[in-house]
């Protein structure tokens, strides 16, 4: 469906880009159908940088030219004051796989630009401060600088890299920082698939019971229906509240797992995934499962659903095969949304979720287990948290988003302890 995307969004476009000429470039040189031109055109399209999409049907199965993805580019280059950083980089690096038709089309582009690397950086810098309550004796107060550097490579017409380099200053206390590597993967077309192959971020669907980093592989296939097989190992070890340090639990846990997303229409996206997380070091720390002592299954199922203009509800259920405390839910009222690209623009959201002990291996939500601990590391109990959240963010300036939350919590296991906690964050990002 990209290729007939593109060959619409060029046939829409062939008239708004003046004052060209025929000259210099074979028209009947065709852009392979994988081209990762295709994709970075569809989301400056998806983006507005790039208009086109008619009344939203895509017609007809042509083989694009590079002389018409050349006058796609050009009309994305004519607009790229409405780009942010990272959309620019994307025009560039299709400005330089363009610009003998883009010279064709008298469109100047410079001997620099044409030799320019195919490397691009970018990267966002975020100061936190985050309080607890002193119910519990919970963690202690932090105000960090997380610095990350994106580094991403063409390696050819299919396959690509990128890196993110990472280094997070503890700013109330002294002592030397590590940089880590934390994400590394080459992505490309295999198996008819598009594989992502390293260490990467995965986060499935809203977060409920999975927001993590893996060393290994992931396969992504589909449209309307799309499904994300993955498979390796959690680069994390803190995995249901387990603290390392403390208990001297670091197994790296294998996973498998896969991940379902179906857009039922524009609006609205139902989601689920069933995942499997296993010691294979065979500690015993996984022995709250009620199969197995070192295998943990879990699944999940929700929706996201934008039912006005400006506000959005998501909802998610999960549940583990552990024995007792093994359920997690939640929902969440979003109203719009700071935009780092619109200065003044805003947005607010309202959440309840209740997350046991022995259900989310590592959830999204900040505070929810921070406060308690998942494990109660004196018995071996689990008493997660269950409670609201509130929060705001806004866009003070180009590239700038401040934030701030607040979350309510109790434990889900009235046995341990009934005490709530509060949770505060805030924080402000910068993008560059």
């Amino acid at each position: 469906m990209k290729k007939q995307l593109v060959a619409s969004l060029a046939a829409a476009m062939i008239l708004g880009v003046a004052g060209t000429s025929f000259a210099a470039t074979n028209p009947f040189s065709d852009v392979p159908a994988k081209h990762w031109s295709y994709d970075a055109v569809s989301s400056l399209a998806k983006a507005g940088i790039v208009d086109g999409y008619g009344d939203g049907t895509y017609k007809g199965d042509k083989m694009i030219s590079r002389y018409e993805m050349a006058q796609i580019v050009a009309k994305a280059m004519a607009h790229s004051d409405k780009a942010d950083a990272a959309q620019k980089a994307t025009i560039d690096k299709l400005s330089v796989e363009f610009a003998s038709e883009l010279e064709g089309l008298n469109v100047r582009v410079t001997k620099l630009e044409k030799n320019s690397s195919t490397i691009k950086v970018t990267g966002e810098a975020r100061l936190r401060a985050e309080k607890y309550s002193d119910d519990l004796g919970g963690k202690p107060n932090t105000f960090n600088l997380r610095t990350r550097v994106n580094l991403d490579g063409q390696i050819n017409d299919q396959w690509s890299y990128y890196g993110r380099l990472q280094a997070v200053n503890d700013l109330k206390n002294s002592g030397n920082t590590d940089v880590t590597m934390d994400n590394a993967y080459v992505k490309g077309q295999l198996f008819g698939t598009t594989a992502t192959i390293g260490r990467f971020d995965y986060f499935l669907n809203n977060g409920l019971m999975i927001d993590s980093t893996l060393n290994g592989v992931n396969f992504a296939a589909g449209n309307a229906l799309k499904a994300n097989l993955f498979y390796g190992r959690d680069n994390n070890t803190d995995e249901w509240g387990n603290d390392s340090k403390v208990t001297g639990w670091s197994p790296n846990l294998e996973v498998l797992g896969l991940g379902l997303k179906y857009d039922t229409s524009k609006a609205t996206t139902l989601n689920g995934g069933y995942y499997q997380f296993k010691d294979t070091d065979k500690t015993g720390k996984l022995n709250f499962s009620g199969n197995d002592n070192d295998k943990v299954k879990v699944w999940e199922a929700g929706f996201n659903t934008k039912f006005a203009k400006d506000w959005a509800l998501n909802a998610s259920y999960g549940k583990s095969d552990a024995d007792t405390q093994n359920k997690a839910y939640y929902a969440e009222f979003d109203y719009k949304g700071a935009d780092k690209k619109k200065v003044g623009s805003y947005g607010a959201w309202v959440n309840y979720r209740h997350l046991d002990g022995y259900a989310s291996p590592k959830a999204t939500f900040d505070g929810a287990y921070t406060a308690f601990g998942q494990i109660d590391l004196a018995n071996g109990t689990a008493i997660g948290a269950k409670g609201y959240e509130v929060g705001f963010n806004y866009t003070p300036m180009l590239n700038t988003v401040l934030r701030v939350k607040y979350a309510d919590l109790k434990p889900t296991n009235d046995a341990v302890s009934t005490e709530k906690t509060k949770f505060y964050q805030a924080q402000v990002e910068f993008f560059f």
